[in-house]
């Protein structure tokens, strides 16, 4: 079945997809998260505000569909004090697999 058609499935069911966002940047860190959304969603904006908070955005290099820096809003939304957060940093958003359950009976002490 072809992926997209499952979540769409998963989503009428009223479970909604699993996805990995992997925050790379250059010559620094890398952020991975987990987050739950619908299809529709913002899916950077949800990962964003789960990692650094929710004063922070992502803004897009023009041009680019996977580069850009994550930033912190400062006071005012309309006034350009934001700061940066990260420096020049590559996004990878892909679907996600939950990981498999343990049962409790299985985990055992030595």
């Amino acid at each position: 079945m072809p992926r997209a058609l499952q979540y769409e499935q998963q989503e009428e069911a009223g479970i909604m997809p699993l996805y990995r966002v992997v925050f790379e940047e250059q010559g620094g860190s890398r952020v991975v998260c987990r987050i739950r959304a619908a299809l529709d969603a913002n899916h950077m904006t949800l990962a964003v505000q789960k990692i650094w908070g929710a004063a922070c955005y992502w803004s897009w290099v023009p041009g680019s569909d996977t580069e850009d820096r994550v930033y912190e809003r400062l006071g005012d939304p309309d006034a350009p004090e934001d700061r940066a957060r990260t420096g020049p940093t590559t996004v990878e958003i892909a679907p996600a697999q939950r990981r498999p359950r343990v049962p409790y009976s299985v985990i055992r002490e030595p």
